[in-house]
């Protein structure tokens, strides 16, 4: 985890031993590097490194960026916001100074005007989830032509761990900001993710078996999209700005799943796995759908003018798209990976062919 924007130096080094000892994860190594050190103890650069940053989404900058991030978000989740500590305020000040700048640098799309009631404006914002680029990412696919390797679809199911281990922490943080009449649907929804009163179906458990079978997840499989999608949940869940985004945002998750994991569920069945293994997506693609109108059902009567609607559709739209990111994320690393595998496979046959030519000519 990250260092708190700490007044002495040997303090903050002091934290980046202990932090990094508790949390295992390889944040700090890169810091130096990328000159963050320096960021997190001056927070007018740091708005200057995040502005960068979200210039060029995408880059090294921004990676790391989302790594910091993510790592004072696991500190939040393992250990809560420690109140009167010091790196209290430094951690608050990051997360603002991050999320500001991501904000001005969001895509801009204004509803149409000619919404004026809820019923009609969820009946729009659903086909504008159905047709978002996140449910037909081409990662899908691969799989759909079973063009994905042992290895490949454990670092996917990797990737996909990361936020799927989480997820109820997000809807019970939400459910603190929502109105009470909200709450019932956010706690059915808690009830489903626990397995419904039976804890060994809660949707980690199911998953563990799968990932296990597969080699389980690395640290070094993480990507910094996976931890976008991550941080950007937080920011509309537990730091919610009012109750329209995080509706959105959740709501839309939600609704789109199904259509994504039914193509996982049929290649991983054509693998020849047993039903017991793949229930975790056969849960999913059965409940999901069923949850996300049931969050815009129970957030309509909420929904109460234009600027509620853009909320949720902004929302829906960010979330979408830090989902889809993590896909991108995972189709680059596999493209990656088989792309340098090539490069060794043709270094090796050329070398073969030079020491072939070679040996004839000595003939």
């Amino acid at each position: 985890m990250p260092p708190s924007l700490c007044n002495t130096e040997s303090v903050m080094k002091a934290n980046k031993v202990e932090n990094a000892h508790e949390l295992g994860f390889g944040e700090l190594q890169m810091f130096d590097k990328l000159g963050l050190l320096k960021a997190l103890g001056n927070a007018a650069y740091l708005e200057e490194i995040a502005e960068e940053a979200f210039r060029n989404k995408g880059s090294e900058l921004w990676k790391e960026l989302q790594r910091t991030l993510f790592a004072i978000n696991l500190r939040v989740m393992r250990t809560g916001f420690g109140m009167g500590k010091s790196r209290t305020e430094s951690d608050w000040r990051i997360r603002n100074i991050i999320e500001s700048a991501e904000q001005r640098h969001l895509p801009k799309e204004e509803i149409p005007q000619g919404l004026n009631h809820a019923s009609d404006f969820l009946v729009w914002l659903k086909e504008r989830i159905a047709a978002h680029r996140v449910n037909n990412h081409a990662l899908f696919d691969y799989f759909d032509k079973d063009d994905v390797s042992f290895e490949e679809c454990r670092y996917f199911l990797s990737n996909y761990r990361v936020n799927m281990q989480r997820f109820h922490l997000h809807v019970a943080a939400y459910s603190l900001v929502v109105p009470f009449t909200m709450r019932e649907e956010l706690y059915e929804n808690l009830h489903d993710e626990f397995g419904q009163g039976d804890f060994a179906q809660a949707h980690p458990n199911l998953f563990e078996p799968l990932m296990d079978y597969y080699g389980g997840a690395k640290e070094s499989d993480y990507n910094a999209e996976t931890f976008h999608l991550l941080n950007t949940k937080i920011n509309l869940c537990w730091f919610a700005d009012g109750l329209h985004y995080g509706l959105g945002g959740m709501g839309a998750l939600e609704l789109s799943i199904p259509a994504q994991q039914r193509r996982i569920l049929a290649y991983l069945r054509r693998t020849g796995l047993s039903e017991e293994m793949v229930r975790f997506f056969v849960v999913h693609c059965e409940i999901d759908g069923d949850h996300g109108d049931g969050w815009f059902a129970a957030g309509e009567p909420h929904m109460l003018s234009q600027q509620h609607f853009q909320k949720v559709f902004d929302g829906s739209m960010r979330m979408l798209e830090a989902r889809a990111g993590v896909y991108d994320g995972v189709l680059n690393g596999i493209l990656a990976k088989r792309a340098a595998t090539s490069g060794v496979h043709s270094n090796v046959a050329h070398l073969h062919a030079h020491q072939t030519r070679s040996g004839s000519a000595r003939a």
